[in-house]
């Protein structure tokens, strides 16, 4: 086998898509762990003094401050009367900064508000020209409660990007929130080359009942666990992987009530050597039943 291309292997080695669709709540809260920060700043510091280092002339790592302050709001220490606040002073740090890393976290932090004044910046930040930054503003439109006002249309043209960690997250996005014209442009991913789009297209088409992607949900309920020997080459997904994918699936038709694949739910109950996904299934197959 050969190695697998960077951009694929950077993928699944991240958090956010290790496990490919989880449930879209579950994935999105620990989405800031993909850029690899470890170190944390103390709590002592309010929201305000944040901010304040953000905005600072003189202050060296502000996207430090930018992730505290994602922090912060994410543990909901903010008081919602301060938002348009934090709303102004962001936008125009947002506005301000020429380091990717700070309009990044800036745009998680807005993003963790959940609230629809943040739409107008997610909106700008999805024109950025880094990519951490447009994922992040992905990402946040994903978070946000649903049947918000927005231009998806934005969003859409992510479904063509070359870079597989957009696309993966404008799936998840848009299909968290049924958008409607998404349903066509997700399901021709069904074919796409990468295991990563096929197999998140088809989840995400869960929530539109979609019948085309009935094989390949098949396929990943189906998949055997891959045995690892001392000098083979890794699968594309390891057995972890498969693991999460097939709860996953499972989450999915218990959520949207499609009963499409209660046949090969009973095949897993009673045949998948993986315990936890045999009771899933069984527990699937009841809730689907009643």
């Amino acid at each position: 086998m050969s190695e697998q291309p960077k951009t694929q292997k950077k993928i699944l080695e991240n958090p956010f898509v290790g496990s490919l669709i989880v449930p879209i709540a579950i994935v999105l809260v620990g989405a800031l762990v993909i850029f690899g920060i470890t170190k944390m700043l103390s709590s002592e510091r309010s929201y305000r003094d944040l901010v304040e280092e953000i905005q600072s002339k003189s202050f060296g790592n502000k996207w430090v401050a930018a992730y505290e302050l994602s922090k912060q709001i994410n543990s909901a220490q903010i008081p919602a009367e301060d938002y348009p606040w934090l709303m102004t002073n962001l936008g125009e740090a947002y506005d301000h900064s020429v380091d990717p890393r700070t309009r990044g976290f800036i745009i998680a932090a807005v993003g963790a508000l959940k609230t629809q004044l943040a739409l107008p910046l997610l909106s700008k930040s999805l024109d950025d020209q880094d990519t951490d930054v447009k994922f992040h503003a992905i990402v946040s439109l994903a978070n946000m409660p649903k049947g918000l006002n927005f231009d998806w249309a934005k969003v859409l043209v992510f479904l063509s990007s070359d870079e597989i960690v957009l696309k993966h997250a404008a799936i998840l996005a848009l299909a968290t929130h049924s958008v409607p014209q998404a349903q066509v442009p997700i399901k021709k991913l069904l074919t796409d080359s990468n295991i990563i789009i096929r197999y998140a297209s088809a989840v995400a088409l869960i929530n539109y009942k979609e019948a085309d992607s009935l094989p390949v949900l098949k396929e990943i309920l189906l998949s055997p666990y891959p045995q690892f020997k001392p000098k083979s080459v890794a699968p594309i997904l390891d057995a972890q992987q498969i693991t999460d994918l097939k709860l996953s699936v499972m989450e999915t038709l218990t959520r949207t009530q499609w009963v499409e694949l209660n046949d090969i739910l009973l095949e897993l109950a009673k045949k998948d050597p993986n315990n936890s996904v045999a009771t899933k299934a069984r527990q699937v197959l009841n809730l689907l039943k009643k």
